[in-house]
């Protein structure tokens, strides 16, 4: 009896502990990644707004090749989505938010277990000289829970190191181009 009060007290601490640790960690998150492309802002914008050519760049889709991409009625221009799922990938929804040829869009992402907690991602091009610089975010909110916050420190690797194979794509593409 002894014994199960010690564990029982244990748990307690350790629940307490995790709990605790969450209150101090971010409730909201935001991770970037940019290059320069040598073209033009009119030629990359396509790539990115056209929900259609992600295929051709994504490093989504290149790590999980058997992912089942279904494309909303509309691809382009705010309200173009399309639905995934993967076995890596996992599955959820996108969803243009705000589109500003050739300057940047914006989208809604839901990811299957987190429909609580929408994140947005974007891509910025600023132009510089013959090149554009092009700024891919991924920004969103915990809304309070803990086991998310934690996951939340993981994120940043996980997200950082996709998002520069991704731009490493895009600028192999859009420099052939």
């Amino acid at each position: 009896m002894k014994i199960l009060k010690i564990l029982s007290a244990v748990v307690a601490v350790v629940f307490l502990v995790v709990f605790a640790g969450s209150l101090i960690l971010p409730k909201s998150y935001l991770y970037e990644r940019s290059t320069v492309i040598n073209a033009p802002a009119e030629a990359i914008f396509p790539l990115v707004g056209e929900l259609r050519n992600w295929p051709e760049w994504s490093p989504w889709i290149e790590m999980d090749p058997e992912m089942r991409i279904t494309y909303g009625t509309s691809t382009t221009g705010v309200g173009g989505s399309y639905h995934w799922a993967g076995e890596t990938a996992g599955s959820g929804k996108i969803a243009i938010t705000q589109f500003d040829p050739p300057k940047g869009v914006t989208f809604e992402m839901q990811f299957k277990g987190w429909e609580d907690s929408p994140s947005f991602t974007s891509f910025i091009l600023s132009p510089e000289g013959n090149s554009t610089q092009i700024t891919w975010s991924f920004t969103g909110e915990f809304h309070g829970n803990p086991i998310k916050r934690y996951y939340g420190i993981l994120m940043e690797k996980m997200v950082g190191e996709n998002y520069e194979k991704g731009l490493a794509n895009l600028k192999q593409i859009a420099e052939k181009e």
